[in-house]
């Protein structure tokens, strides 16, 4: 469907008598994790929502894993996540419905320039993660876990349930570096958006260890849940996924990239 025919479609639904949409005039509660809003992927969304679709939505700023739990229990009605292992699960047991994926943003393994778990050179983010812990084990260097509840947490999750750190062996670390003290800075996740808005002096003092492995994604998904539906979430989840709700996604210096496949 091209943009003058979804317009079309849109503009015909809503003006239907009688229609769902005019029976409700309370605004949708909208579970949305902060990272879409710190972006500005959000604050774009919202404005073209208001434009082409004239609807008022409830923005409730949460971590991925609070929103998904809120839509298990029916606390909000529609909400924008990032990848998580929870919303498998949800899925599966009927819980949240109508779920899909509407962009992506990159994930990057940074550390300190000086790379004192020996990851440099690592293609396989599995592999590096460990390595990492390893050498937090030792007392090599420090790890700093993402917040509870975070998509970053839940990425973790996944790859380090992937493959135990016990038949990992451990690459020798690099060396002048045997304490944590002689390394500060730890090794961590960020999204592309965190690297951008670190100065100049910050990036210089980490380094990118690991950034083209393709498990090192963030989703972003819509999905509604079963216990408490909205007049209007079947059309905003279709709008978020037509060329209007698309064109938010590439704007530009975004740092998010339409959904694969």
């Amino acid at each position: 469907m091209n943009r003058r025919d979804w317009m079309g479609w849109t503009a015909a639904w809503l003006s239907l008598p009688g229609s769902v949409w005019a029976q409700t005039a309370e605004p949708v509660r909208l579970g949305v994790d902060g990272l879409l809003q710190d972006t500005g992927l959000a604050v774009r969304w919202k404005a073209a929502m208001g434009r082409d679709l004239g609807l008022a939505a409830n923005w409730v700023r949460e971590p991925s894993g609070t929103i998904l739990r809120q839509l298990e229990s029916g606390e909000l009605p529609i909400g924008l996540f990032l990848s998580h292992p929870l919303a498998d699960r949800l899925e599966q047991q009927g819980l949240i419905h109508d779920r899909h994926t509407l962009a992506r943003t990159q994930v990057l393994l940074v550390g300190p320039a000086s790379d004192p778990a020996g990851v440099r050179g690592e293609r396989d983010v599995v592999r590096a993660l460990h390595q990492i812990l390893a050498g937090q084990a030792a007392g090599a260097c420090r790890w700093s876990p993402a917040p509870k509840d975070s998509a970053l947490a839940g990425l973790s999750d996944t790859l380090t349930s992937t493959l135990g750190a016990q038949h990992l062996p451990a690459r020798a670390a690099s060396t002048g570096t045997s304490s944590a003290s002689a390394a500060p800075l730890p090794y961590q996740w960020l999204t592309l958006a965190d690297w951008q808005k670190m100065s100049r002096a910050e990036r210089n003092a980490r380094k990118v260890l690991v950034d083209q492995d393709p498990r090192l994604w963030l989703n972003c998904q819509v999905a509604r849940s079963f216990k408490t539906p909205h007049p209007a979430g079947k059309l905003l989840v279709k709008w978020l996924q037509g060329p209007l709700g698309r064109q938010a996604v590439t704007a530009p210096g975004s740092v998010w990239q339409k959904a694969q496949g």
